[in-house]
C-alpha cells in the first residue's frame, strides 16, 4: 500500500510540477498541451523508476549488494550458455549453476532477514 501511494504521489507531483513549468515557459497553447500529453504518457514509467529506486535506497547496503552479486552472476551465466563452442558438459554445470543463483535471489530477502540478529535490550528496573 505505501508503494502504491508513493507512485501516485510522485507521477502526480510530476504532471503538476510539468503543468506550473508549461504554464511559465511555454506561451503557446499547442506546446502547452503537448508538453502535458507526453509527461501524461512518460510519468508513470519516470514513478516506476524512481520507485526502484526509493526500494532499493530502504534496503540494507548488505542486501543490496548480495542482490546485485547474484545478478550479476546470473548475467554472466546466461551469456555463458548462448556460447554456441562451449562444451555440453559446460553448459550442463552452467545451467545448474544458474539454477542455483536464480533460487538464491529470490530466497535473498528472507535468508538475509534469518541472518541478522535482533537484540533485545531490557529496560533496567528502578531500584526501590
Amino acid at each position: 500500500m505505501k508503494d502504491n501511494m508513493f507512485m501516485a504521489l510522485t507521477t502526480c507531483s510530476l504532471n503538476a510540477l510539468v503543468a506550473v513549468v508549461a504554464d511559465q515557459v511555454l506561451k503557446e497553447p499547442e506546446l502547452q498541451q503537448s508538453l502535458l500529453a507526453v509527461c501524461g504518457i512518460a510519468s508513470p514509467f519516470i514513478s516506476l523508476y524512481l520507485l526502484k529506486l526509493y526500494i532499493k535506497a530502504d534496503d540494507p547496503p548488505e542486501l543490496i549488494r548480495n542482490i546485485a552479486a547474484l545478478e550479476r552472476c546470473i548475467k554472466i551465466c546466461k551469456k555463458d550458455l548462448k556460447d554456441k563452442s562451449a562444451s555440453p558438459e559446460f553448459q550442463a554445470r552452467t545451467r545448474t549453476q544458474l539454477e542455483d543463483f536464480q533460487t538464491k535471489l529470490q530466497n535473498a530477502r528472507t535468508d538475509f532477514e534469518h541472518g541478522r540478529s535482533h537484540v533485545i535490550t531490557p529496560f533496567p528496573s528502578p531500584d526501590p
